[in-house]
């Protein structure tokens, strides 16, 4: 059995939360309940990626074929996302950036790149990529025509699929998804 939806919304913030309602629906229409935390967790940080960086529409594709979960959200960026290195001193490099700003005048952007400290980057962000690192059990990045797409995996819980095999081996009507794999369309 398989399972196939998208989802189109803006680069705006309000874009996050909608995301996740999307996904809420589909996996609890889908009997996947038992993974939806850790799946709506990802999809937060890939979207809230593509809402500040890409600033363009955003595809997300949710997709359940043979025991596993895959989610692709897709901008018009080219540009490759990857996870910053670990902090091994986080409380001096916070206090790096804070005396920086204090000898600022002007406020400061949470993204302006003097509370870059260090090789591990901004103090403020970035860690979202460790966090969908940590909690799926595969992600990445595939370039496509026009931009890209981040997505990850999740195994199905162990009584998915419910009902007959999955016919996602390729044929007519199969779709490829951004990670190569495929899944047959299902018209909603």
């Amino acid at each position: 059995m398989c399972r196939h939806a998208f989802f189109q919304v803006p680069p705006q913030p309000r874009s996050v939360p909608d995301g996740r309602r999307f996904l809420l629906e589909c996996l609890r229409a889908w009997d996947l309940d038992p993974i939806l935390d850790d799946a709506q967790l990802a999809l937060s940080e890939l979207l809230a990626n593509a809402v500040v960086h890409a600033s363009s529409p955003i595809t997300v594709a949710v997709s359940c074929a043979q025991s596993t979960l895959e989610v692709a959200v897709s901008d018009g960026s080219p540009l490759t996302p990857s996870p910053r290195p670990v902090r091994h001193d986080p409380a001096g490099d916070i206090e790096r950036a804070a005396a920086l700003i204090r000898s600022m005048s002007d406020p400061v952007d949470d993204r302006d790149p003097g509370l870059h400290v260090g090789p591990s980057g901004s103090v403020a962000g970035g860690r979202g990529l460790l966090l969908v690192e940590a909690i799926t059990s595969d992600w990445g990045v595939s370039p496509h025509q026009g931009g890209k797409a981040v997505w990850f995996r999740m195994p199905a819980p162990p009584k998915w699929p419910p009902g007959s095999a999955c016919p996602c081996a390729g044929g007519e009507g199969a779709m490829a998804l951004a990670s190569g794999g495929q899944v047959v369309h299902l018209p909603p």
